[in-house]
């Protein structure tokens, strides 16, 4: 699995209501879906919580690579301020397996685990050619985060047969209705007194 296809999973996470790490059993059972490395089960709520933040910062760089608010290709991941539950993790780097990774100080927390894989992740995704692909659907109430795969990285929505379709209905519609509209009525040309009249020259007067 790609650095990208990790950040659109995690960033899936909370979609349409659900949230897969609502608690420890959700995120072992989506950590273990995506044959993530287990060292423990067990996870705090303010390691989920670094997650949540994780997973915002994912969204809200995918929402404004397709376009939303923000730049386009923006250097920085906002991932919380020096407060927040990220910067509480306690990792420390691991030069072993030939390539730098993070892992967390003590053992056993799933969720630290996890944080740690995403935010190498993240530091090696945002800084590649390809961060830029990671988009949130524009469709109406929809988000789901996807990796473009297009040529000339165009693609809007996450599937075309449903929200693209949706969108391109309800911009139809919109320009059909606006054409039906009656055009205002014109107002009639002035008399010459200041009263709207007929456009005529008054009648001479009889002497």
């Amino acid at each position: 699995m790609s650095d990208e296809e990790l950040l659109t999973a995690l960033a899936n996470t909370g979609h349409e209501g659900a949230d897969e790490m609502a608690d420890p059993a959700a995120l072992a059972s989506w950590w273990a879906g995506l044959r993530g490395p287990v060292g423990g089960t067990a996870s705090s709520e303010t390691t989920r919580a670094a997650l949540r933040d994780l997973r915002r910062a994912v969204r809200e760089a995918a929402a404004r690579h397709n376009g939303a608010d923000g730049p386009r290709d923006g250097p920085e991941v906002p991932i919380g301020d020096a407060r927040g539950p990220v910067a509480g993790l306690a990792l420390r780097p691991d030069l072993s397996g030939g390539r730098v990774s993070l892992v967390p100080q003590g053992d056993g927390d799933l969720a630290a685990d996890v944080a740690a894989v995403v935010l190498v992740a993240l530091l090696r995704a945002s800084a590649g050619p390809a961060w830029s692909r990671v988009k949130a659907c524009r469709g109406a109430d929809c988000g789901w985060v996807f990796v473009d795969a297009s040529r000339n990285r165009s693609r809007r929505w996450c599937e075309m047969a449903s929200c693209g379709n949706r969108a391109k209905t309800a911009t139809f519609r919109a320009r059909h209705r606006d054409e039906r509209r009656p055009a205002a009525a014109r107002p009639r040309r002035g008399d010459g007194t200041g009263r709207l009249g007929t456009g005529r020259q008054p009648a001479p007067r009889a002497t």
